[in-house]
């Protein structure tokens, strides 16, 4: 119930100025088109990028974005721990009911997501169009866990980051770095890319479980994939695990914090 007030409060706060509130939806909503348009010049000048189909590009790009906005409209809390911390904001969630990360979290409601929303709502459909794909349930729920897993490996990332921002509010700035790494080189198939850049992005920054590897198990792509399938198939999962380990690291960090004011 106090979850839920606090998420009604965010919104309502947001709508007060209504004018704002429908320019960041369209903010968000042109940010992702341009993505669309960039991933459509690249597979219609480059077909049959690195033996993908612009219709399995265009589903990866799909499920990274919607990871993304999930994560932006549950967890972008974490981009502002920061923030929190110099105004000493975090003293006054530790005296609340209810556990500090969920209070960071529910802080801040980012707008533009919804304007995200709608947009990869629209590139999911025309990707089924396009890719020759019998849609079972199964695959359905897949893709389903597929976005999910995305949605938590950035909140693990972000969360992880964060909390190093409790002591050094610098952190913020590598939030931001990896925030955009992630959105640079998650909605291609990372077979295009040198054999060190790709295992980083699949063994160090997992950015592969953004969308590459499920996406190539769903699509058939597995032939070039740089871990056995079945690790492909379980790639879901791996987001939940490092988000899982992401909040024990906040439990740890959160143990040491120290208010600014000493």
């Amino acid at each position: 119930m106090l979850t839920w007030r606090f998420i009604t409060l965010s919104l309502k706060s947001a709508i007060e100025h209504r004018a704002d509130f429908f320019f960041m939806i369209l903010v968000g909503a042109i940010w992702q088109v341009t993505v669309v348009a960039f991933a459509t010049v690249l597979i219609t000048r480059f077909p049959g990028m690195g033996g993908w189909t612009p219709g399995a590009v265009l589903l990866m790009t799909a499920v990274r974005s919607g990871g993304h906005t999930l994560a932006g409209s549950f967890f972008m809390g974490a981009r502002q721990i920061a923030e929190l911390t110099l105004e000493g904001r975090i003293d006054a969630f530790l005296l609340r009911p209810m556990p500090v990360y969920r209070q960071v979290m529910l802080n801040y409601f980012h707008v533009p997501m919804l304007g995200d929303l709608v947009v990869t709502g629209v590139m999911f459909a025309i990707a089924a169009r396009y890719l020759d794909l019998d849609w079972t349930p199964w695959r359905v729920v897949y893709l389903v866990a597929a976005v999910l897993g995305a949605m938590f490996l950035e909140a693990a990332v972000q969360t992880f980051l964060g909390s190093f921002a409790l002591r050094h509010p610098t952190a913020k700035q590598w939030q931001e770095w990896t925030e955009d790494l992630m959105a640079t080189f998650g909605s291609y198939p990372l077979n295009i890319l040198p054999d060190l850049a790709r295992a980083v992005f699949v063994f160090v920054l997992p950015i592969a479980v953004c969308g590459y590897l499920p996406v190539a198990f769903l699509t058939g792509h597995t032939t070039e994939l740089p871990v056995p399938v079945w690790a492909a198939a379980a790639s879901p999962a791996i987001g939940a695990v490092l988000f899982a380990a992401a909040l024990r690291w906040w439990t740890t960090r959160l143990r040491r914090y120290e208010s600014v004011g000493g």
